[in-house]
């Protein structure tokens, strides 16, 4: 058995493993390790040996919905790093002055933070909604809100990095941190294509139309 490019997979100890025929808890001891190699990332992919001992774990939970608590969390751990990097790039456009003012009185800077706050904040929407039953949110609205998260992340590194310029990418400024965990976390539990792709197939098997697919969501 092979988990690839598993979030924090260098120093997980146990992996949930969802089979189509059991969910199955595995020990990473007996597996072998190997790193993404992405400096200063945990991202691993793992490899079992044939026959090697499980444990089948007896849950009323379907697959489905650990699917969608695993998109949802990870929609929100998105959102939470995306509100962190667009709060440093704001401080940082307002700090930094460029022909005697700062960045963020220019307008074409004030359009580029814009669009970030836009796409944060609908990325968040979708998260918050996806938690907006109790624990354990429906598929449809994990994967709307993962999809809309992965989306806004990419934008919203790529901007943030173009506003800082070069001392974004610099070890001893904070913003890598962030941004590196938005590059892994977009394609952790599915990525924007994946969720959007799966949606559209939702949204091709209903009976009705696309607007009441979208009011029944």
């Amino acid at each position: 058995m092979v988990c690839a490019h598993l979030p924090f997979g260098a120093v997980v100890k146990h992996v949930l493993v969802v089979t189509a025929d059991a969910t199955v808890l595995l020990e990473t001891e007996g597996a072998s390790v190997t790193s993404a190699g992405i400096w200063c990332s945990q991202l691993a992919s793992l490899a079992w040996p044939a026959g090697y001992a499980d444990k089948s774990l007896s849950t009323d939970c379907p697959p489905q919905q650990l699917q969608a608590f695993a998109a949802a969390s990870y929609a929100g751990m998105l959102c939470g790093a995306m509100e962190k990097v667009f709060q440093m790039t704001l401080q940082h456009c307002n700090d930094r002055e460029q022909f005697g003012k700062s960045l963020g009185k220019f307008q074409a800077v004030q359009h580029q933070l814009a669009v970030m706050a836009e796409h944060i904040v609908a990325a968040s929407l979708a998260t918050q909604a996806a938690f907006g039953e109790g624990n354990a949110p429906p598929l449809l609205r994990a994967a709307i809100a993962k999809g809309r998260a992965s989306e806004a992340a990419l934008l919203v590194a790529n901007t943030a990095h173009a506003l800082h310029g070069a001392v974004g990418i610099t070890a001893e400024y904070d913003l890598q941190l962030y941004t590196r965990r938005l590059h892994e976390w977009r394609m952790a539990h599915g990525s924007e294509a994946f969720w959007h792709r799966w949606l559209g197939t939702q949204v091709l098997a209903s009976q009705g139309t696309f607007c009441d697919f979208v009011q029944a969501t």
